[in-house]
């Protein structure tokens, strides 16, 4: 096949790299400039250098194109189509060489391109802020303020073993500073984005890291755990103490969790939290103590592992929670909600409590309502009117308000109830089901079914 060697880009190989395990061989090309390149006869195998090309009229794609084919030129002869895996010992003719990185625009810290490439989604928090009020203060910080860089700075190290690129995300817009301030549609562009940057066909980055203030950072957690589900890590992170605080817990957070998300141990164990040299799962993870350095642990399955030396040391093989379900992120987006999610309110549960509220929720426009409710998932009261709502087309799922164990189904259902998922996290399984297209039927099976056939309780619509 006769090519015009001008209408071509050309790609050599960097020297010294070497494709990791399983990547294509393209992460280790880089773009030749100038005119087309001659070769001696003593280049290459069969006296010819292969090298990686593709036509002009591929940059007009918008997604990355894949027609990328390996080319050879042999000196003194025009350009053309040759079997890479049989005469040059590449991995594949296909290869695609426009990547992620270029595609998003991102600018990556660190001088050896061969390092893994972590990007750090940072939406601030007391990761970033600062105090005026001295070094012992935790508690009126905000006044100062770090960039996602000036921490990396602190943390230069990490670049002798990764590369970092840092997208913005932090929520100043919102009006509320730190993670209070945080809203569906914020994290929600933050998590599609995020998709996109690990789980794209063209993507050459190996994890991800979002700085996040502690107050919702388990929110974020089980949200991106539900929607990036393409195996490669993400690890949350963030800090109790203020970086003007004497002792400051966010840089070695930070750093192990860039770590954490580097390592290739954290691949397909889902979303990450990297806290106080302690490994917890996305999914379970819930904040347990407001002030303490040591805020967060799981609700079931315990740690994950920890840090030595800042090198992340995990307890088991990768495994997955049982029941958990995935998201669509495409899907998802759809809903006429986005770029939020549909409205669902939680309502704690006590003594006397008022059914009305969950009338309330509906007229103020929720889609569905989270009880906390008591013990192993009691509602005291209030029934008569959680139904009423309920025939109005409000989604109701009641949870525990314990810090531990089940909300257990009933023999025949009247609500979902949220099994081992804590309010805050059913809620946004809630608003994911919904966004999904899910009625209150498929709700109760997203939330009980597995949970129904471990106690062998199985109940199905009209039984």
């Amino acid at each position: 096949m006769a090519v015009n060697p001008e209408s071509l880009t050309y790609f050599t190989a960097i020297e010294g790299c070497t494709p990791p395990q399983g990547e294509e061989c393209s992460v280790c090309l880089e773009a030749l400039e100038g005119p087309a390149p001659q070769y001696d006869n003593n280049s290459g195998a069969d006296g010819h250098k292969t090298v990686f090309i593709k036509t002009v009229h591929s940059s007009r794609v918008q997604q990355p194109p894949t027609d990328y084919l390996v080319f050879a030129e042999f000196p003194g002869h025009e350009i053309e189509e040759h079997d890479a895996g049989r005469r040059a010992g590449l991995q594949s003719t296909w290869a695609q060489v426009a990547r992620a990185s270029e595609r998003l625009g991102l600018k990556w810290m660190g001088g050896n391109t061969t390092l893994p490439k972590i990007l750090v989604l940072f939406t601030g928090g007391t990761i970033a802020g600062g105090s005026i009020y001295g070094a012992l203060d935790d508690t009126q910080y905000g006044q100062l303020s770090l960039t996602a860089e000036s921490i990396i700075a602190r943390n230069s190290y990490l670049l002798n073993h990764t590369q970092l690129a840092v997208s913005n995300w932090t929520s100043a817009s919102s009006g509320s500073p730190g993670s209070t301030g945080t809203n569906d549609a914020l994290v929600m562009n933050m998590t599609r984005f995020a998709h996109d940057a690990l789980c794209s066909p063209d993507s050459d980055i190996a994890g991800a890291v979002y700085t996040h203030g502690t107050n919702s950072l388990e929110e974020t957690a089980f949200l991106l755990d539900a929607l990036v589900n393409c195996g490669k890590p993400i690890v949350a992170t963030g800090s109790m103490r203020p970086f003007t605080h004497l002792s400051y817990d966010g840089d070695a957070n930070f750093f192990d969790a860039v770590a954490l998300a580097a390592s290739k141990e954290a691949v397909g164990r889902g979303l990450l939290v990297a806290f106080n040299a302690r490994i917890i799962s996305g999914y379970w993870v819930t904040k347990l103590f407001s002030t303490n350095p040591d805020a967060f642990g799981a609700t079931a399955g315990g740690d994950l592992g920890l840090f030595v030396n800042s090198l992340p040391v995990f307890y088991n093989s990768p495994s997955r929670p049982l029941w958990k379900k995935e998201f669509d992120v495409g899907l998802v987006s759809r809903h006429g909600s986005f770029p939020g999610l549909p409205k669902v309110d939680i309502l704690y549960a006590a003594r006397g409590f008022d059914g009305r509220l969950a009338l309330d929720a509906w007229g103020n426009g929720a889609k569905g309502v989270v009880i906390a409710g008591t013990g192993n998932g009691g509602v005291p009261s209030g029934e008569e009117q959680i139904l009423e709502a309920m025939e109005k087309g409000l989604q109701v799922v009641v949870g525990t308000r314990s810090p531990f164990g089940p909300a257990s189904p009933a023999r025949t259902p009247t609500w979902a109830t949220a099994g081992l998922l804590h309010p805050i996290q059913a809620k946004i399984m809630l608003q994911l089901g919904i966004a999904s297209g899910m009625d209150m039927n498929g709700t109760i099976e997203m939330f009980e079914g597995g949970f129904r056939g471990a106690i062998r309780q199985v109940w199905r619509v009209g039984s």
